[in-house]
Order: structure tokens, then sequence, then C-alpha cells
């Protein structure tokens, strides 16, 4: 499908150029680009552009195209790892949900994550780059937190990508390890955030949709991204957690996002209409339904959010698929297995309020800033509760169910299926006479549940921690696929495509900045040297 194009702009432009004949000698379009730049008409459609590539999305007119990017970033992949949702296929053991990383598949995954987004960035940061005018400085501090928005979820995909080096120029740029590129990350926030904290007006508010160029809401999001990496890092890097981490909850620097008003997401605006990537995987293909992991996690919990994430069938009744299906695709399943409650006014979410306060709590619990974890969970909690507008969780805080095994003939399109997800797990009440390590535990697991269904975020936060317990694979052959211990639950990375080697010569440094070689098998730099042995 052709990709829709930004005809108002252009068409500002053209009639600009036709104004004035005798002043066409600056471009081609007859305005200079400072004139460009007071209109916005440099920076908007590109700045549009980021914002559709962060979590794939599109138009209407744009039919499958952002779907199967997304089915390829997050449904597919991570969602389907977790066990958010269940693929009503195995695509003949052929695709990256059943752990083979084809050539041409990881070559689309790149694009997806990385290679579009860069074209986007970039088409602003050659123009801002070296320059110190103020409005410029806010421009790029608003395009560099939306790269960062993106750029995080490739690097905690693939590992080391090209970010010091990006837009420099080179032709064979090199790539950072991943410690390098978090390090420089969380520099261009806290950059951002001084820049944004210090002005009051509107920022490319006809081109944002996300917060209408509200410079405070960009900042609180700058800190809550800084949040998210800082807590993240916190097992390999104590002390530049905790020089993040502090800067961030620090209330003089802009703060963090503390309720619904404030997060970060995409959805349709009247500037600009979009569709929810998810339909065509859902709706189209019948492909994507309920995972059979949440839905153990739910149902255990008697979790009043199960009615608000996914469809009932056969009245009242929650069907489920496994992670890593085996089975091809099956007509009965499309209607007889819970969908994902998805419109196509649904919106992605890039941060949410209640994510913050899981953050903060893991945090607490660490010591790398002040407050009580204890109620920092539970804050976290109630607020996903509010987010899915359900009730009932000072009841369901005090819960001491454990999440519900997942016996033979439970799934009715995978009879066969049977997995023990109790044994070591967590209810949801807290207890403050349990281990450190249980109290992770409990944190990780809710926050798994409240970032549903933001799917690359849940699957890194597994990799990192080894919470929330998962369900084994369906297919029990696909460890061996991505050179895989066969007790492993998920693919640890993505790895690179050989067109990715044969483009740029300092892709063979990969394996070194990897500490491993390049398969999905190796573990990233931010997973905890503990990281524990799920029971079985």
């Amino acid at each position: 499908m052709k990709i829709r194009k930004y005809l108002i702009p252009a068409l500002s432009v053209l009639a600009l150029a036709s104004c004035n004949y005798e002043k066409i000698n600056t471009n081609i379009y007859g305005v200079t680009e400072e004139e460009m730049k007071q209109g916005g008409l440099l920076y908007g459609a590109p700045f549009l552009d980021m914002q559709k590539l962060v979590i794939p999305i599109g138009s209407p007119t744009e039919s499958t195209g952002p779907g199967n990017d997304l089915a390829n970033t997050d449904i597919m992949s991570a969602g389907n790892y977790i066990g958010y949702w269940g693929m009503n296929n195995n695509w003949n053991f052929n695709t990256e949900s059943t752990w083979n990383f084809t050539d041409g598949r990881m070559s689309y995954a790149y694009q997806n994550f990385y290679s579009k987004l860069f074209r986007a960035w970039n088409d602003i940061y050659k123009h801002t780059k070296e320059s110190e005018e103020p409005a410029d400085k806010e421009v790029q501090a608003v395009a560099n937190i939306v790269k960062v928005m993106g750029w995080l979820r490739a690097t905690d995909v693939f590992g080391p990508i090209v970010y010091t080096n990006a837009g420099n120029g080179d032709i064979a740029p090199k790539l950072d390890a991943q410690d390098k590129v978090y390090k420089a990350m969380l520099a261009d926030l806290k950059e951002a955030s001084q820049v944004l904290g210090g002005t009051a007006t509107k920022v490319l508010s006809s081109y944002d949709v996300i917060y209408d160029g509200n410079p405070q809401n960009w900042t609180r999001l700058a800190n809550s991204l800084m949040l998210r990496m800082a807590v993240r890092v916190h097992f390999k890097d104590m002390e530049l957690a905790k020089e993040y981490v502090t800067y961030a909850l620090d209330p003089s620097h802009g703060g963090v996002i503390e309720n619904m008003a404030q997060e970060a997401k995409i959805q349709s605006t009247d500037k600009l209409p979009l569709m929810n990537s998810m339909l065509p995987t859902v709706e189209d293909y019948g492909e994507c339904r309920m995972g059979a992991t949440i839905w153990a996690y739910m149902q255990g919990y008697k979790d009043p959010r199960l009615a608000s994430y996914f469809t009932t069938v056969s009245g009242s009744r929650f069907v489920a698929l496994p992670p890593t299906n085996n089975n091809p695709l099956n007509d009965r399943a499309k209607d007889g297995a819970s969908k994902p409650k998805v419109s196509a006014a649904s919106p992605l979410f890039w941060l949410r309020a209640s994510e913050v306060s899981f953050l903060k709590a893991e945090a607490a619990l660490y010591q790398l800033t002040a407050g009580d974890p204890k109620a920092l969970y539970e804050e976290g909690v109630t607020k996903s509760f509010e987010e899915n507008g359900v009730s009932g969780v000072a009841s369901y805080l005090q819960g001491t169910q454990l999440p519900s095994d997942v016996k033979a003939y439970t799934l009715p399109y995978n009879y066969q299926y049977a997995c023990v997800l109790s044994t070591g797990n967590v209810s949801p009440k807290w207890n403050d006479a349990d281990t450190e390590e249980m109290k992770l535990q409990k944190i990780i697991t809710q926050k798994y549940l409240a970032l549903y269904p933001n799917a690359v975020e849940a699957w890194t936060e597994y990799r990192r921690t080894g919470y929330p317990y998962l369900l084994k694979p369906a297919y029990d052959k696909a460890y061996a696929s991505i050179g895989a211990s066969e007790d492993a639950l998920t693919p640890e990375r993505f790895r690179f495509a050989p067109a990715e080697y044969g483009t740029n010569p300092n892709m063979s440094e990969v394996p070194t900045l990897l500490g491993g070689d390049d398969q999905g098998a190796t573990k990233l730099w931010w997973v905890r040297d503990n990281r524990p042995k799920q029971p079985k």
C-alpha cells in the first residue's frame, strides 16, 4: 500500500512560492529555510513520521502495512513470547513467532525498529545540530525524546546499534555496545529535559499528536523515560542508575508522569487520522488472540482488568492460546478464542502513570531513592485499575491467590498443552516479611499486567529480571532455532540479518559488542547476573 503523504504542508509551500515570483531565488519553493522553520514546514512532516514509527501505527488508508509492521515488532514476537497474545498460526515454523529468525524477517525488523525512524529523525537533526537558536534547540529536544523512545526498543531487541555516530554522515558508522547506548540516551534525555523545562511556548504543536506541543508534558516524558532506563540498569551499573533516578525524580526538573492526563500515547486525532495497528492481525487475519500466560495470571488472581483487555466467547468464557503456538491457522479458533479488545480509535501506549509507580517501587526497594516500596507497588496497581476503568482494587490487593496452572484440555484449541505456573509464584498481596527477591517478583508481575499491551517493554522486563514466570512454548523445538538451552522460555534478542553485515563493515564488531554470538540466545547487557531459573 502507498504511504499517505502530508499534502497540506506541501500545498502551503507551493502557495507561498506562487505569491511573489521575483523572490524565488533561495530554493525551488521560493521560501527560505528560515521561513519554513517559522511555519513548522521544515520539521513538521518528519516529526509526524517519527511519532508514527515509535510503535508502528498508520492512517486507515495504509490498510495492513502498519499492522504487518506491528505484528513483526510486537505481536508475533514480544507479545507472543511473554504470553500477552497467542498466535492462531505457526506460519510453517518460518517466522519469529516460533523463534525462526530468518534473514528476511530480521531485515524487516531492523527497518521497523531502527532504520525508518533514523531517516525521519535525521531530516530534523541535520538542520538543528549546529543551531544555537532556542526554537531549534526545543525542536531537537522533542525529536530526541521521540528518538530515544523508539531506539530504546531497538537496542532492547537487537543490543548494539549505531547511536553516538548516528547522523554524522558516515557511510559505515560504528555501532555502540548497549551500555554505551544507554549512557548516551540518558544524557540526551537529561539535556532535552533541561531545554524544555526552560520554555513556556508550545513546540511543533501543529504536528504533535502526543502532547499538542506542551513542553511541560514532554519534560515529564523525558524524565519518566529516564527513570525507566535508570531502573533497568541498576543490576549492572548502580552508580549510573542512582545518578539518573535522582535527576528524574527531582521535582525541580519538571516531574514525571503521575496521572492519565500526562501519559504518552498515540491514537487518531484531528491533526492526523490514525488506526490502531493491532486490527489487521486481530480482525483481518484472525491470528492474534488472548495469550494463555496473561489469562493464567488474571484468571488465578480474579483480576477484573481481564474483561477490559479481552473479549469473552460463548457468553462468559475466556479462551486462550499458548505462547509459540505449534498449530496452523485454525478457523474455529478465529471465532472460538478470545480477542484483544481493540478498536480503530484505541491508543498505543508509550508510557503510562502506572509504570512510573512500579519503577519508583523497584527504585525504593533497592534504595536508589527514598520511598516505601509497598505504598508505591500498591499505587501502581491502583493506577492501572484506574487506567482501565475497573473497580475493586482494595480487595484485589488483599488477594492471596496464585496464578492458574494450565492442565490438559484447559485450552480447547491446544488441548494437549499443559504447564504448571503456580510453583514458586506470588500473589498480589504485599507482605513486608517477604524477601527482597519475592518483593521484586511481585512488583514485576503486577507491572507485567499493567504494561499490557506494551509488549516489547514487558518482554524486556522479563529478560532483565526473570519475572513474571511464564508458560512454556507450545512448540517445544523452538529453542533449537536460536542456539538456546532446552528450558528457554523466550528468546533473548533478535539477530542481525546478513544484509546488515554486507552494508557496513563495522558490523563485524557485533559479537564483541554483544559479548557473544549474534544469535537469539545471547543475553543483552542489562540482564542481571543472578537471574532466577523458573521452577518446573
